[in-house]
């Protein structure tokens, strides 16, 4: 069978810096040795994890998946991988727009756990601006998320992060 190249990706809760990429590719190509991951922010800028010299990280091909310790907030990020052969030539490669949320998904949950132990009035909840900035805070992350998944669009897409993020740094105002 050809190979036919494809990845997923995910953030595991608790650890929201980590982008974990897994190799979901079919079929098989004996001549590919490693790969390499690209990640790119909206701003065009590398995001590799701290002391890396290189554009890249290097993926080796006996792993099905890799963790990249490399977020500081909530990113789009275009991420490319490379199927590399035994001279680093690029054989395959696959491009995708992901976006990566933990960090103020975290937060919101953390807002909801707080709901959740109230049992009687005065009730956060009953508070109209608490609500409104909670949900703000929820569009801002689905808006985000539907940039990426409507329009491929990673500026929009982090502009919106930001937003939930100026938000979370913010809490005191907000909530």
């Amino acid at each position: 069978m050809p190979f036919s190249q494809n990845f997923d990706t995910s953030q595991t809760v608790g650890y929201p810096s980590i982008v974990t990429i897994e190799d979901t590719s079919t079929g098989s190509d004996g001549n590919i040795a490693s790969r390499r991951v690209f990640l790119v922010n909206s701003e065009g800028e590398y995001v590799v994890p701290s002391g890396t010299s290189t554009d890249y990280v290097v993926w080796p091909y006996a792993d099905s998946e890799i963790d990249i310790d490399c977020l500081d907030f909530d990113s789009a990020l275009d991420i490319t991988v490379l199927w590399l052969d035994n001279s680093n030539v690029t054989l395959y490669s696959k491009t995708l727009l992901k976006g990566f949320t933990l960090y103020n998904n975290t937060f919101l949950y953390g807002l909801t756990q707080a709901e959740a132990t109230q049992s009687k009035p005065p009730n956060i909840i009953q508070d109209t601006q608490y609500l409104q900035n909670k949900a703000a805070l929820q569009i801002y992350i689905d808006s985000g998320n539907q940039a990426i998944t409507y329009g491929d669009d990673i500026v929009s897409a982090q502009n919106m992060y930001n937003a939930a993020t100026y938000m979370t740094d913010n809490q005191n105002e907000f909530f």
